[in-house]
């Protein structure tokens, strides 16, 4: 668990400086799955270098944060989650706000999986 840990609070700790693609590429496995939620699974994607353009799609859609906030991670033996609160304005003016869950699932030190909960 404490190999879990380590990665965890390395997530958190990029993602609170908004270094997203650093994060992916640090520590997801090539062959991890972005998974939405079921109302949005158009949206999930699979394997690293699909992960990564989606990330560069959003983020560049990104005029303004408004409110970012990122909770300490949960852990548990192969999983960990947090709790992730994002507040944008995009380039065409909308805000967007989600208030989510993500749980990411740990195998032989990369992040192999990471499931959004959100509506």
């Amino acid at each position: 668990m404490l190999e879990i840990k380590k990665i965890a609070d390395k997530l958190v700790y990029l993602l609170r400086q908004k270094r997203f693609l650093e994060a992916q590429e640090q520590l997801f496995s090539k062959d991890a799955i972005n998974q939405e939620p079921e109302m949005f699974k158009e949206r999930s994607v699979s394997g690293l270098e699909a992960m990564i353009q989606k990330e560069k799609q959003f983020l560049s859609n990104i005029k303004q944060w408004n409110h970012f906030e990122i909770s300490e991670p949960l852990v548990s033996k192969n999983h960990f989650s947090i709790h992730m609160i994002t507040d944008v304005t995009l380039v065409n003016n909308q805000n967007v706000s989600i208030d989510e869950i993500i749980v990411y699932e740990v195998v032989d030190e990369k992040i192999v999986k990471e499931q959004f909960f959100y509506t």
